[in-house]
């Protein structure tokens, strides 16, 4: 709008409503222009801040989907390893069994020799104290007391 508005500077007879109520309703149309053009301005600039938030809302749901990708991706590759391990603690634990075993019968079959116990740890013990969410699993290698494993969740 310019800087001087015309219509206000009109000169009115005190005593012709007509002429007043004219000036009225062409003050009341440029208000409604200016109240018009201020609207317009801020129906772009909502619009402008609409498409940057949509933008933002697509950004976030493809991470958001990177990112359960992701965590599938582990969750797979944590029970394919969990799966292994168990095939692993099973093994230890028949190969400990088996010694247990074996030494049980060297004993029954030279009663006098002096053989030595068998004390090894059960893998199992471990894993299952990892898995339960334990900080720290220990576990005696060799059964000797000596080395010690850790596995550190």
């Amino acid at each position: 709008m310019s800087g001087k508005d015309d219509t206000t500077e009109l000169p009115v007879e005190i005593g012709d409503p007509l002429a007043a109520k004219i000036r009225d309703s062409i003050l009341g149309v440029e208000n409604l222009r200016s109240e018009n053009h201020r609207l317009a301005a801020e129906i772009k600039e909502l619009e402008v801040a609409n498409l940057q938030l949509e933008s933002e809302i697509q950004s976030l749901k493809l991470t958001l989907e990177q990112e359960r990708a992701e965590r599938r991706h582990y969750h797979s590759l944590a029970n394919g390893i969990i799966t292994r391990m168990d095939v692993v603690a099973r093994t230890v634990d028949d190969v400990v069994r088996r010694a247990e075993q074996d030494v049980s019968r060297q004993r029954r079959e030279t009663p006098g020799a002096k053989l030595p116990d068998v004390e090894a740890p059960s893998f199992a013990k471990m894993v299952e104290a990892l898995a339960n969410g334990h900080k720290k699993a220990e576990t005696l290698v060799n059964g000797d007391g000596a080395a010690k494993a850790q596995a550190v969740a």
